[in-house]
């Protein structure tokens, strides 16, 4: 067993002994955290070792049943709604996966499905308080993961796990456009740059909620550590998506009072964006548009016409999620260079789960506006990555869009400081720290 295997293995046991050993109304929040923990841990779908692959898949589910049946929080209608619309888009798409690949695949793919279930299951039971707990699991993650890559630029550590594609496992084979003078993108335990980036705005999303709602320097300091992730992954479509998820993060805390400094501070930061070059500054120049990566995006959402000109049973059902080379060589789905996968979520789950599964997925996606300016964020964010990444068919984005698709409402809304005034002077007036350990 290997150093990383062991890694899982004190993980799984250490998740397990919490959420017994927890009190009922905080048997959730540590169930979430110790999936959050496991699927940054091992990416199950690039990862060569199966049996890691399955072991943390059965020990994210495993937590989850234990939360599930220990707690004493309830699942609300709407809440119960929420999760069955996303249960029915796993659903659906396990059931266009069955039959398509290799025993083992199906069960790795079903069994990745299957632990987002699982989760979807625990995350409407989080109260409000747990918001403290799941920012310093996500503060604590971010800052080893990023120190992790920075030892990867400078070839100190190597790749956590033995991946399929070997291609990834070395750095210089990792081009960073962000940072050219980098030596390729970081990946940590990810198995992909692109994972960690997601992984970095989604910490970057919550440390930011936690900061504005605690005001603590730490979570601070985590959103700083975000961007640093962010920057070492090279990933650009995430700092695209990541702005998205910002502006409609603050959008969702804007009262009505506030709306023309919203404006007028929006403005300010648009004319900074026109003076540094933003697109510049994230390789969206002209250098992106003549790049092969932004081509073949261009061709694969220009198939969804060829896709909706198909039999109307292809249309609403797919080709089955084993099509994508049959697709790509029909030349029904167009792309550049013979690369044969979408970077498109839309694309991918019309094609081959047809238009019943981008029904589900949008209908999910929308569910986030119930939960508070924290989960229209993670929602924002997962929605625009959607057009330049296959989300569906790693286990962190689907984690994620559970998150913030579930999320309670009391836990992703700003709340106003409660502060008791009392006389100055008086014993019972509440010292500084007394006033902020109420307020929170």
């Amino acid at each position: 067993m290997t150093w990383a295997g062991a890694l899982v293995a004190l993980v799984g046991l250490t998740s397990f002994w919490m959420c017994f050993r927890a009190v009922p109304d905080q048997v959730a929040v540590r169930a979430v955290g110790s999936v959050i923990v496991m699927t940054t841990l091992v990416p199950v779908m690039a990862v060569a070792d199966q049996t890691v692959a399955i072991s943390a898949m059965a020990i994210s589910v495993g937590v989850c049943l234990i939360a599930r049946v220990r707690s004493t929080a309830s699942v609300g209608l709407p809440g119960g709604v929420g999760v069955a619309l996303l249960l029915a888009f796993l659903t659906w798409s396990a059931a266009r996966i069955v039959g398509q690949f290799s025993a083992r695949s199906v069960v790795l793919q079903v069994g990745m499905l299957i632990t987002v279930g699982a989760l979807a299951l625990v995350v409407p039971l989080l109260r409000r308080s747990d918001l403290r707990i799941i920012a310093d699991v996500v503060l604590v993650l971010v800052i080893a993961h990023t120190v992790y890559a920075a030892l990867e630029q400078i070839n100190a550590v190597g790749a956590v796990w033995q991946l399929r594609e070997k291609s990834l496992e070395t750095i210089e084979d990792r081009l960073n456009v962000l940072v050219p003078s980098l030596a390729g993108r970081s990946q940590s335990s990810f198995g992909h740059p692109i994972p960690f980036g997601f992984f970095a705005c989604f910490s970057g999303l919550i440390l930011t909620h936690a900061a504005f709602q605690y005001r603590r320097r730490r979570y601070g300091i985590g959103v700083a550590v975000s961007l640093i992730a962010l920057v070492l992954s090279g990933t650009r479509s995430a700092a695209v998506a990541l702005i998205a998820a910002l502006l409609a993060y603050a959008l969702a805390n804007v009262r009505w009072h506030r709306l023309l400094p919203f404006i007028a501070g929006a403005g300010i930061l648009a004319v900074l964006a026109l003076l540094v070059n933003l697109p510049q500054l994230l390789a969206l120049d002209s250098r992106f548009e003549s790049s092969v990566s932004f081509i073949h995006r261009t061709l694969v959402t220009g198939s969804w016409s060829n896709l909706w000109s198909q039999d109307e049973t292809l249309r609403w059902f797919g080709w089955g999620a084993g099509a994508t080379a049959e697709l790509f060589r029909s030349g029904i789905v167009r792309g550049a260079r013979n690369l044969v996968y979408f970077d498109n979520t839309y694309i991918s789950l019309f094609a081959l789960s047809g238009l019943l599964a981008v029904i589900l997925f949008c209908a999910v996606l929308s569910w986030s506006i119930r939960g508070g300016a924290l989960a229209i964020g993670i929602g924002t964010f997962v929605a625009v990555m959607g057009f330049s990444f296959d989300e569906q068919l790693w286990q962190l984005p689907l984690m994620i869009l559970a998150v913030g698709s579930l999320l309670p409402r009391p836990l992703g809304v700003l709340h106003r400081q409660e502060v008791v005034v009392e006389p100055i002077g008086s014993p019972s007036a509440p010292t500084r720290r007394a006033r902020r350990a109420m307020s929170t």
